[in-house]
């Protein structure tokens, strides 16, 4: 009865234990179809949140330029009927002022030249345009006076008796018309009645002085001549005034025609065609402006490709062109190409530059925590870490002496000595992936497992396609197309799985910089290395010398490199068990390893600890300083070129 009721509770227990499993499974897939229809809804509408953005700001600029028209021409109508107000005035009664024209000023007969005198007129009376003490005057006389002076009012005198602002009280209104006409085709004469008139022939032994010609400006002719200023041209935007010069500058060019097509064939540029349109722009912009261009002319030109080519521009940057040229850090591809030019034809002094902060790993960050132990229960905890076999109180015990570690991290002189007191990271799973946790939360520790395989691994793929293939690049891409249907299946080219070789191709899309004096440049196959290494069981690992750096990286354990049974931490010649078991978890342990014991990223793997930092972690966007390479991947991948 016994070994019935046992086999029973067997069945049972196997039962219950396969129903579980269904149920997480069909719970975990539920889950993740969920979350993908929700991130796509979420991107659906920041694309449509993106374009009712854009629509708004051409709707603003447009009627920004309609107001801007609309006032500039009610300036120049204004203007127009200021400097035409003679005209008008005679369109609204054109034949009294040709009465006005045609007519003696003096005796009011038929005059048939200007200035309005008869022959007789003319002869008897004089001006001249300037007195003997040489102020402007007037002097007259007959010719048969006791002073025997005449005044010579020819038609080359500069002076106009009935121009509206030297003489404004002649034409104040048409009632006040300087003569008056009955009717002219009758013959009647016209009789003088204004003052001014009588005024100067009255006082002719004593003529009164008149304004010169140049105390009361331009007569009326010269104001018709004069053109009416025109109002500026239009201010045209910024962004499609940069997008001409950059096209403009391409279709002058050999090589630009090439560029363009390029583009318009693959949506993107390649290296090489991009390094050819850098050297074009660089090549006019010092032809035009010199060797030394000046700092809006670099940017001018740099928002001409991102608005050209807009595939290029960077979405996580604030201006979106800093890759090209970077003002305030006098970075990017036009920048590096300018000094360049400028060291082939000049050697320059060197100054000092500018200290750039770079919010790396190693940086000391502020947390908002609960209870954090601290003195003498703080080092009670943590010898009571070193004797406990309970996980869960091992996880509690290191989230509440985390401040105190992160004390540890930060200092100089103590940072060796974390692993040291702090020992269960050897030999407990889980614990850096906590410490991250708490650093940055949740969501942004799950966001390379969630978005790896949805938004970047087929783009990597791609775009690791378009460089200059070697063997080791040809294999990691095979690894990384290829997908087993079942765990018999062996893949044509012995090597890394997809996750990993996917990651190992962000290794040759930014490859380690050129080496400098103090250190010689790695290939990218060494740079591999410095990611993962293999080794088919743990006891073939040999800690390195004491010397050099303390970057981490992963040892991977199993009887292939597409079957790997475990992965481990390599630090401080000690290896830290990782949590997860596939190689995406590994590396994504890799990368949390540096911010959690503030280490920085090696030298030759800073741009794709960078690129994954602000790109797929989203941690310091815009704080850390990242390479123009870095931007322009970012750019390629992002815009879904």
């Amino acid at each position: 009865m016994s070994a019935s009721v046992l086999a029973f509770q067997t069945q049972l227990a196997s039962i219950m234990d396969v129903l579980v499993r269904n149920t997480v499974c069909e719970v975990t897939r539920l889950y993740e179809d969920s979350l993908v229809n929700f991130q796509s809804i979420i991107a659906q509408h920041e694309d449509e949140k993106a374009s009712l953005k854009m629509k708004l700001q051409k709707s603003e600029k447009a009627l920004a330029l309609q107001s801007l028209r609309e006032s500039r021409k009610n300036v120049a109508e204004s203007q127009e009927n200021l400097v035409h107000s003679d005209a008008l005035i005679k369109q609204e009664d054109p034949e009294s002022e040709v009465k006005i024209d045609m007519f003696c000023a003096v005796c009011g007969k038929a005059a048939e030249s200007e200035p309005p005198f008869c022959d007789a007129c003319r002869k008897t009376v004089s001006f001249q345009s300037q007195s003997p003490e040489g102020s402007p005057a007037v002097e007259g006389s007959h010719q048969d006076g006791p002073a025997g002076k005449s005044a010579d009012f020819s038609e080359e005198s500069e002076l106009n008796m009935f121009d509206t602002e030297a003489f404004p009280g002649l034409f104040d209104s048409k009632a006040d018309s300087c003569f008056s006409a009955k009717d002219v085709s009758g013959g009647s004469a016209l009789t003088p009645i204004s003052p001014m008139v009588p005024a100067i022939i009255s006082s002719y032994p004593e003529v009164p002085v008149l304004p010169s010609v140049s105390q009361r400006g331009p007569s009326r002719t010269a104001r018709r001549s004069a053109k009416r200023p025109r109002p500026p041209p239009e201010i045209e935007d910024m962004a499609s005034e940069a997008r001409e010069l950059v096209r403009a500058v391409l279709a002058r060019r050999p090589d630009g025609e090439h560029v363009m097509k390029e583009y318009r064939i693959n949506g993107t540029l390649t290296d090489t065609t991009r390094r050819h349109l850098i050297n074009i722009l660089v090549a006019h912009m010092t032809e035009t402006q010199g060797r030394i261009p000046p700092k809006n002319v670099r940017e001018l030109y740099a928002l001409g490709i991102v608005t050209l080519f807009p595939s290029l521009k960077d979405p996580f940057s604030k201006k979106g062109y800093e890759h090209f040229y970077d003002g305030q850090n006098g970075t990017g591809y036009l920048a590096w190409r300018l000094k360049t030019v400028q060291r082939k034809t000049f050697h320059r002094t060197g100054g000092e530059q500018k200290p750039i902060v770079s919010r790396g790993p190693n940086f000391e960050r502020r947390t908002q925590l609960g209870e954090q132990l601290q003195g003498e229960v703080c080092k009670e905890a943590i010898s009571y870490m070193a004797q406990c076999t309970d996980q869960e109180q091992v996880f509690l015990k290191m989230r509440e002496t985390f401040q105190f570690r992160q004390q540890l991290v930060h200092d100089p002189q103590k940072t060796g000595s974390v692993l040291a007191t702090f020992p269960r990271f050897l030999d407990t799973k889980g614990l850096v992936n906590q410490d991250f946790t708490l650093l940055f939360g949740l969501e942004t520790a799950c966001k390379l497992l969630e978005n790896w395989d949805s938004s970047f691994k087929a783009k990597v793929i791609r775009e690791a396609r378009c460089l200059t293939q070697s063997a080791d690049l040809s294999n990691l891409l095979k690894c990384a197309e290829y997908e087993p249907i079942s765990e018999q299946d062996v893949p044509e080219v012995l090597g890394w799985d997809s996750d990993m070789a996917s990651v190992l191709l962000l290794v040759h899309l930014l490859p380690p910089p050129p080496g400098g004096r103090k250190s010689a440049k790695i290939s990218a196959r060494e740079a591999v290395d410095r990611v993962v290494q293999f080794y088919k069981s743990r006891t073939e690992w040999h800690p390195g010398g004491l010397e050099g750096p303390r970057q981490p990286y992963l040892v991977a354990v199993g009887s292939r490199r597409d079957q790997i049974e475990s992965f481990y931490l390599a630090l401080d010649r000690h290896l830290l068990p990782c949590q997860a078991n596939c190689s995406l978890g590994a590396f994504d342990e890799l990368f949390k390893a540096h911010f959690v014991f503030g280490l920085s990223y090696d030298e030759a793997l800073s741009s794709v600890y960078t690129f994954l930092q602000t790109t797929v972690y989203n941690i310091d966007v815009g704080s850390v300083k990242e390479s123009p390479r870095v931007k322009e991947l970012r750019a390629r991948m992002l815009n879904n070129c």
